[in-house]
């Protein structure tokens, strides 16, 4: 399967990504980040929401997945085909400031979204001054 690393790091909060892989494929995912959170979004077409698995070990967020061959059977024949099957598993290195206890998940119409909070003394707040 394939795997990729980012780096939620401060300014650029994320690497390039290592898209080098053996087998699989890597899906695009846009990374914004927000006052008191990052937004991950995942074009994830024809993977079914079952397949999908998003955990956080060690410091990093892992999400993986499958999608499936839309071959029916042996008598089908692609004469062109640029949308892959397999296997996928992206890996995110969390910052500091990624509180990782506070991480949620939505899937809709083939798109991931994973909203990874930020911890409290890293979210930017106004200062009185008197």
């Amino acid at each position: 399967f394939a795997m990729t690393y980012y780096s939620v790091l401060p300014r650029p909060r994320f690497s390039v990504p290592d898209t080098s892989s053996d087998t699989g494929w890597v899906p695009p995912v846009n990374i914004v980040e927000r006052d008191d959170s990052f937004l991950l979004t995942f074009d994830l077409p024809g993977v079914d929401k079952e397949s999908i698995k998003a955990s956080v070990e060690d410091g990093q967020l892992t999400v993986s997945g499958e999608r499936l061959s839309d071959e029916k059977n042996d008598d089908n024949y692609f004469s062109y085909r640029e949308r892959p099957a397999g296997k996928f598993t992206r890996t995110f290195r969390l910052h500091d400031d990624v509180d990782g206890d506070k991480i949620n998940g939505t899937y809709k119409n083939g798109v991931l979204n994973l909203e990874l909070h930020k911890k409290e003394e890293t979210k930017p707040r106004t200062i009185k001054i008197k």
